[in-house]
């Protein structure tokens, strides 16, 4: 085996799989943007049920990717007692997949790049958040023309805080776990940047 094929094949991987497009659209924004040694490969199901996600991200690790990653919006699963239930069965069951939560929304990953510090303040859903979000990314919308126009992962890097928001996600990770029914609106996006600090050792 050549110097090239043993460094092709030892090449970590990493694959995400999101409930829809603005999950997939800023994971490939962050493949293009940092250019990582290891292989970053976003992925969408078919439909965006829990039952579609796990099963694409099961095909993910039998394929043999070093880490398989599901970004999971709450929002739906909070409001529906069955639905949390088979979550929380789903999580059980499937301990080589790392599920990454945001409440309500991936949206509210975003707006933590523009946030000074944790806040308990609670955002009920996407529309909510995306009003916020609005003040800083003012054309914002979950559409193809949007980020075909825009490249979020870049656009949150450069124009907001990333190293505080991935700081602010932990924080706030940790304080849910300690007063659930204060910090109600989190996003464990840490998650991710902590994976991609571990591969890149």
């Amino acid at each position: 085996m050549s110097i090239r094929q043993r460094n092709r094949r030892e090449r970590k991987s990493i694959a995400i799989i999101g409930e829809g497009l603005t999950e997939y659209r800023y994971i490939d924004d962050m493949r293009t943007t940092e250019r990582y040694r290891f292989s970053l490969v976003p992925g969408i199901p078919k439909h965006s049920d829990l039952d579609d996600i796990v099963n694409l991200a099961n095909e993910r690790v039998k394929a043999g990717y070093d880490y398989v990653l599901c970004l999971i919006d709450m929002d739906v699963i909070e409001g529906n007692h069955e639905k949390m239930e088979l979550y929380r069965a789903l999580k059980r069951e499937n301990p080589k997949i790392f599920f990454v939560e945001s409440s309500p929304c991936t949206e509210y990953w975003f707006l933590m790049h523009y946030m000074p510090r944790p806040s308990s303040k609670e955002y009920a859903n996407y529309d909510a958040v995306a009003q916020e979000l609005k003040k800083h990314i003012p054309n914002y919308d979950k559409t193809e023309a949007f980020f075909n126009k825009t490249h979020i992962y870049r656009e949150l890097k450069e124009k907001g805080d990333m190293a505080r928001a991935i700081q602010m996600s932990r924080d706030l990770d940790e304080l849910r776990e300690k007063e659930p029914e204060v910090y109600k609106s989190y996003s464990q996006m840490y998650k991710l940047f902590d994976v991609i600090e571990e591969i890149m050792k």
